[in-house]
């Protein structure tokens, strides 16, 4: 039986788990990231495979990246809406099943077209899975250790991205692997039957039933977001992710090209390369992580950002100085390492917004925000013909300028207790 105080809704908090419920968790959200990781990113790795088959220009396969980022923004409002309306374990698998099968039948597709709508259908499961795993996630962790746990599942990228690797070049065509992004299908099922749902969003469903919250908390959680209390962290929220996507997007989009193409390494050159920018990112995300329990979300965020600026910076000038392969290698090194930044987002959305609209809010938040940079990939693709891959990726430095400025605005609530009415 349960005590008072774990279902008093302005009391149950995250010592109401158990160990083996936040193991539970925490695999659920680590696999989710990284399941739907790699079915973003195979398109990336076999991009010049995909334009191939289907005899279309470089921007057009730009386009592509832009129409899945795009439908993101409407998976993210979507699926998180329903999160706070039908719970965290319930909603992560809807996300994962819509993913998976997007992506598998991407193999199927007969035509550029349809390909391009399977990728947004896939785009519409991929965004609504990170908000959703990660308010399971901020609900279930101790307050204190909130962002080790969401550096970890940030760090699920690296097996994420080495799978990702690995499978774009064994095997013999780009078919094989979007079927394997389908594989993702069962682990869903797994989650469904194994994760325990959030006890603070359960309470809140208890007490909303039994109308014990205030008018506030049984607003529906969209209409709850847009309230004047909320709409400044919302704009800050999405601005400060958009410059964070679009400078991820610009350089990892295109990267696995304009290693074989640009810089002429070819496929295991290329292969080495992106295996140690995964490694290196994994170390960032885990210290980032760490550090923003010890020094607070914002601070820890700045810190790697400037880090990656000043990468960007020093990227920009080597490839219009026309500098050695090896220098422009080690700045791409310093850019994933600047990274880190990543790890931070899942916590401090998590701890900005309350119980009732966590997932709606962080969802939002994210995005939209990687909705609008969603235009990155396809500038860089029009932007090639000019200045080269090189020259259009550089333009992720100015998104983390950006990114640093609206960071600054932003509140940080970092390690507050989260609570099932707030």
């Amino acid at each position: 039986m349960q005590t008072t105080s774990e279902t008093s809704a302005g009391t149950v908090s995250g010592s109401a788990y158990t160990r083996r419920e936040r193991g539970m968790i925490i695999t659920a959200a680590v696999s989710g990231w990284g399941l739907e990781y790699f079915d973003l990113v195979i398109l990336s790795l076999l991009a010049s495979n995909v334009a191939s088959d289907f005899h279309v220009s470089t921007a057009a396969v730009g386009g592509v990246f832009t129409a899945q980022l795009a439908a993101t923004a409407v998976g993210g409002v979507l699926f998180g809406w329903l999160a706070d309306r039908y719970g965290r374990r319930r909603v992560l698998t809807w996300t994962i099943w819509i993913f998976a099968i997007g992506t598998g039948l991407g193999a199927l597709a007969p035509n550029f077209g349809i390909f391009v709508l399977l990728r947004m259908v896939a785009g519409i499961g991929i965004g609504g899975e990170w908000a959703t795993g990660f308010s399971l996630l901020n609900e279930a962790w101790s307050p204190k250790r909130r962002g080790l746990a969401g550096g970890a599942v940030q760090a699920a990228i690296w097996p994420a991205y080495a799978i990702g690797i690995f499978v774009a070049g064994a095997v013999p065509s780009w078919r094989w692997a979007f079927a394997i992004g389908a594989v993702p299908a069962l682990f869903a099922v797994v989650i469904r039957f194994f994760c325990p749902e959030s006890k603070q969003w359960q309470e809140l469903r208890r007490a909303r039933a039994a109308g014990e919250l205030p008018p506030d908390d049984r607003q529906d959680s969209m209409r709850r977001l847009f309230r004047r209390g909320n709409v400044r962290l919302v704009v800050l929220g999405t601005l400060l992710v958009f410059g964070a996507q679009y400078s991820y997007y610009v350089y990892s989009s295109w990267m696995p090209t304009f290693l074989k193409t640009g810089l002429h390494l070819g496929a295991s050159g290329t292969q080495t390369v992106l295996y140690v920018s995964a490694g290196i990112s994994l170390v960032s995300y885990l210290a980032a992580g760490a550090l923003g329990d010890r020094w607070g979300r914002k601070r820890s965020l700045l810190a790697f950002a400037a880090v990656q600026l000043v990468a960007f910076v020093a990227f920009a000038v080597f490839i219009a100085a026309h500098a050695s392969v090896g220098a422009v290698i080690i700045a791409y090194y310093v850019i994933s390492f600047g990274l880190g930044y990543f790890a931070i987002f899942g916590a401090w959305f998590g701890e900005l917004f309350a119980t009732p609209i966590r997932a709606t809010g962080s969802s939002f938040c994210y995005s939209v925000g990687r909705g609008i940079a969603s235009f990155g990939p396809g500038l860089v693709g029009l932007l090639a013909a000019k200045f080269g891959l090189g020259g259009g990726i550089s333009t992720g430095l100015f998104a983390v300028a950006a990114m640093m400025v609206t960071a600054r605005f932003l509140t940080d609530r970092s390690g507050r207790a989260i609570t099932a009415s707030e």
